[in-house]
């Protein structure tokens, strides 16, 4: 490294430049420091002369931008951090040893800083996000003595998108903080009531105001000897909200399954040994979950492995097993196998039995299972059928579009409008009233749906299909105007 003739004293004259080593300069000499405050610009150096401290081994590891260099490091080798304080590591440290192996305080790349800073900071190593989305809990647990592994499995005891979504939470609560100058680990609970007032007052819902309850209670310290989300006042603020604004849970369907199975069953999701990818997906899933009841998370749950999936002989039923170790949602239930019964399996005495086989579950499932099996990479049973990801397990959200494009693509098939506002979760009201107006037991319903009551599926789930008497008479009478006229 030349140095300038404009200052720098004698000593510097001892430094030589080099392209791929690290600089070191040893002697009995004083030397100031040299200190990187910042990255170096394009047209000046970065380093300041200080008299903190006098060295007698100065190294500058070649990772670090020099002046004058590019200001880009080597593929896979940490950059420094530009725009926010400079954090020391290993590498910088003189005579210290600092393990690796911690829970690291800071968020994941993929999900970004918890708190954003204003500039842009340079992204750090691949971590486990989920690991690092939970470091104030897993921090806060190795305090009490825990060791790092067993803080590991502790924090693994919710489920991945669990982990994720309360990781979201907890980064908008951090920015809120950081604007009020607030620690929001250590924050009293008048100031996480003043946050979730006003997100009330942006028009949260209750149930959305419980899981920022739910996310800070993980991150924060224990108020009180119990967590956040027992306080008292937080208790009565939640329930006060949900009284303001009650849920308000429509009875009327947004969309008619009778018109959806029709579009199921011509073209383009007919005939099935014909049809692309995207439309016996979309055609498969939405078959099971109107035909079990179950939640997308619980089809996701599913797997092809033969401990899970198994067809009667002759086709005529088929049983589906959740993968190991899977809880759902509401395990209110022994959790048995979902039991799929073939409509009108071949040979066909009729035309009509025929176009009902078209909408049979276990026909669309065992198509499908054929087909996946030709770019499948996991045993999960559904995956997704288009590049990059094709072959990868399907996520919720995914299977969830799935469900809605379904039903979208099944409205126009027949000509009609596709409907507004529709829900994956809306096949399982669906699908349980009209079982109950054929004539299904409620308890048959429930215990297909996992329903621990009647009760829920009154209150949630029971949708307004049948017409009233009145409103028959009217449309038998205007028919008969027609005929007549």
């Amino acid at each position: 490294m030349e140095t300038p003739h404009r200052g720098g004293g004698v000593d510097m004259e001892n430094f030589r430049s080099s392209s791929s080593r690290s600089l070191c300069h040893r002697g009995v000499s004083s030397v100031p420091s040299v200190v990187l405050t910042s990255a170096p610009s394009t047209s000046r150096a970065g380093c300041h002369a200080t008299d903190v401290a006098e060295a007698t081994s100065v190294c500058i590891p070649p990772s670090l931008n020099a002046p004058g260099s590019s200001g880009k490091g080597s593929p896979g080798e940490g950059r420094p951090n530009i725009g926010g304080p400079l954090l020391a590591d290993q590498n910088m440290v003189f005579g210290h040893n600092v393990s690796s192996a911690r829970l690291s305080l800071r968020a994941s790349p993929q999900a970004g800083s918890p708190v954003s800073s204003g500039q842009h900071d340079s992204p750090s190593p691949p971590r486990n996000v989920e690991t690092v989305g939970l470091a104030p809990e897993g921090a806060r647990l190795i305090g009490t003595g825990l060791p790092a592994e067993v803080v590991e499995t502790i924090l693994h005891s919710r489920a991945p998108s669990t982990r994720k979504l309360y990781l979201y939470k907890w980064k908008l609560f951090s920015v809120w903080c950081e604007q009020h100058n607030l620690d929001p680990v250590h924050s009293s609970v008048s100031d996480v009531l003043r946050f979730l007032q006003e997100k009330f007052s942006e028009g949260l819902t209750p149930s959305t105001l419980k899981v920022y309850v739910a996310a800070i209670s993980a991150h924060h310290i224990p108020v009180g000897g119990s967590s956040l989300g027992r306080d008292p006042l937080v208790v009565r603020f939640l329930r006060g909200a949900l009284r303001l604004r009650p849920v308000v849970r429509t009875k009327t369907p947004t969309w008619d399954l009778t018109i959806v199975l029709q579009g199921l069953a011509e073209a383009p999701f007919e005939p099935i040994e014909e049809v692309s990818d995207k439309f016996l997906t979309l055609k498969t899933i939405f078959l099971l979950a109107v035909s079990s009841l179950k939640r997308i998370g619980d089809l996701q749950a599913l797997s092809v492995a033969p401990s899970c999936l198994e067809f009667a002989p002759g086709m005529v039923k088929a049983f589906l097993h959740t993968r190991p170790g899977y809880v759902p949602k509401v395990p209110t239930r022994v959790p048995g196998p979902i039991v799929l019964e073939a409509f009108c399996p071949p040979p066909f005495a009729n035309l009509d039995q025929e176009r009902k086989n078209l909408l049979c579950p276990v026909r669309a499932l065992d198509a499908y299972v054929h087909r996946a099996a030709l770019w499948r990479k996991t045993e999960q049973l559904f995956v997704c059928y288009g590049s990059p990801k094709k072959g990868g397990p399907a996520s919720k959200q995914r299977m969830s579009k799935w469900v809605v494009e379904a039903i979208s693509l099944a409205y126009e098939t027949v000509g009609r409008p596709c409907p507004l506002m529709v829900r994956a979760h809306s096949t399982r009201g669906m699908a349980a009233s009209r079982a109950l107006l054929s004539g299904v037991s409620m308890d048959d319903i429930c215990g297909a749906a996992g329903w621990s009551s009647q009760h829920t599926f009154i209150r949630f789930y029971n949708l307004h299909l049948n017409i009233t008497p009145g409103a028959r008479v009217l449309q038998d009478s205007s028919q008969a105007l027609g005929e007549t006229a």
